[in-house]
């Protein structure tokens, strides 16, 4: 919200300099710069964001993290998770031990969301895995089979730590 509110602060400003002189130029320059604020300020978000750390090619398994929703107004399953470049995708979650040791472990299909609940995977928390890599060309794609028949398909950005 504050770049937001600094952003009409500037062009506010502009149009008080340029206002000045008013002639087409000046006018379009306007035009254009309240075009670029209205597409920054309406920019929706991805519902889904989808990320992975930048591993080595010749890496065989990943971590993604994100946040998972269920938008609707009852429970839905996670099926499965499918991705293009990996065989295998699991869910996983990491607990610590009556001895203080930090363990992932594997949580078996299918995963109940609540209505209008969400399932954030992070480092250190629920996350999904991807094993056995089976080629790396192109955009790591994730698809989410839920129980409902929908499957949602999202791009997963590859993020440096």
């Amino acid at each position: 919200m504050r770049v937001i509110a600094v952003t009409h602060l500037i062009i506010n400003l502009i149009e008080v300099l340029l206002l000045r002189k008013v002639n087409t130029t000046n006018l379009g320059i306007l035009f254009l710069i309240q075009v670029n604020l209205f597409i920054f300020c309406h920019k929706t978000n991805e519902e889904h964001m989808f990320w992975t750390p930048i591993v080595p090619d010749v890496a065989k398994t990943t971590a993604v993290y994100g946040t998972i929703q269920n938008p609707t107004d009852s429970d839905v399953s996670i099926l499965s998770v499918s991705s293009n470049q990996y065989k295998t995708v699991e869910f996983h979650t990491i607990t610590t031990d009556k001895e203080g040791i930090m363990r992932m472990r594997k949580i078996d299909y299918p995963i109940v969301i609540k209505p209008k609940e969400s399932i954030e995977l992070s480092r250190n928390g629920t996350h999904l895995m991807l094993y056995e890599k089976e080629n790396s060309s192109g955009e790591l794609l994730i698809q989410i089979h839920f129980s409902n028949g929908l499957v949602q398909k999202h791009v997963v950005e590859k993020k440096s730590l």
